[in-house]
């Protein structure tokens, strides 16, 4: 879902007037099979198992889907924009997902149920954003972007050797937040996910940051074997786990996520160095974490530790906020690691 916005949203190309006359013909006819439709659309039982329970109304799904399958047998142009307005407007507006430290549903949130009106909206706001572009300058020629669907931490697939002047980005915080559940119920609508094994497939190709991405075979951890700081937390972890009589398959697995997240970390920044140019620039957003059994993670720190060991130049450490933990009710430090690659 992610590389779908990104992708959408990296496409200034198209006709604003276009996309708005286009997306009226669509609702038209999606309305017209709405009066006429005698079976109710809606998930099967595998699909249902992927979402949140209880985060779309039966008839707010049933007009969804309609509308889906009218803007794909349009198969326009305009088709990116018009599945990424439903995407976004369903979720926003008609679901009783909301957003809080944690993905859920709310059944005190104010759904709206004109499924179709909600995303004409939002194509009209789309039309606004792209009419407001002054086109004269050629956005799209002179800005190409490539957005790539994969794994940071195999970045050698995707790039090409001495070519990245600079990284900016945030990774997963070692939180035991599940981010596939931040766009379940979209990547499910729009198809990306239908059956268990496709969101393991996901799951696969993410930084270990949470028990519910840890398998069997992961070795990351091999790339911090080094690093006694790391060790020494998931050991911490385990000891506490063994003392406070923890025995969940999941808190099993507390003390090697640290060990997986920051051996994936690792694994990223290593296979990212023969692609920088000299003098590139790396700043990672990250987070200090006490969600692993109030067990303080040092995250940045960590961070630029593993940077230097692997060649990098330790530039800072930025504060970037502080935020309050719903958990352990303190205030835990957002920072940007900042790195340099002198070759």
């Amino acid at each position: 879902m992610a590389y779908f916005a990104s992708s959408v949203k990296c496409d200034w190309s198209i006709d604003p007037n276009g996309l708005l006359e286009n997306s009226h013909a669509i609702i038209k006819q999606a309305k017209k099979r709405f009066s006429t439709s005698k079976e109710i659309r809606t998930f099967s039982d595998e699909q249902f198992g992927l979402i949140l329970k209880d985060s779309i109304a039966p008839d707010v799904l049933h007009q969804t889907l309609i509308l889906r399958d009218v803007i794909e047998e349009h198969a326009s142009q305009f088709r990116g924009h018009q599945l990424l307005a439903l995407a976004t407007s369903t979720v926003r507006f008609c679901s009783k997902i909301y957003f809080g430290p944690e993905v859920g549903v709310s059944q005190k949130k104010k759904v709206r149920d004109d499924v179709m009106e909600c995303w004409l909206s939002t194509i009209q706001r789309m039309n606004q954003d792209l009419t407001g572009l002054d086109r004269t300058n050629s956005y799209c020629d002179y800005y190409p972007a490539t957005v790539n669907l994969g794994d940071s931490r195999d970045a050698h697939l995707y790039l090409t050797e001495n070519s990245v002047d600079a990284v900016f980005t945030s990774p997963p915080y070692p939180n035991e937040k599940d981010y596939t559940r931040t766009t379940r119920l979209e990547s499910v609508i729009l198809g990306f996910l239908n059956v268990k094994s496709e969101l393991r497939e996901m799951k696969e190709r993410f930084l270990r940051s949470n028990t519910r991405n840890v398998y069997k075979n992961d070795k990351d951890d091999d790339y911090i074997l080094h690093n006694t700081e790391v060790l020494k937390i998931a050991e911490e972890i385990e000891r506490k786990r063994i003392n406070m009589g923890k025995t969940s398959g999941f808190e099993r697995l507390y003390h090697r996520v640290v060990r997986l997240y920051f051996g994936g970390m690792a694994r990223h920044l290593e296979n990212l160095k023969p692609f920088l140019k000299k003098g590139a620039m790396l700043g990672y957003v990250v987070g200090d974490q006490a969600s692993y059994l109030q067990t303080h993670i040092p995250t940045g720190k960590i961070l630029g530790d593993i940077a230097v060991h692997l060649g990098y130049h330790f530039v800072s450490i930025d504060l970037f906020r502080t935020r309050f933990a719903t958990v352990t009710k303190k205030n835990m430090n957002e920072e940007v690691v900042v790195l340099k690659w002198e070759g």
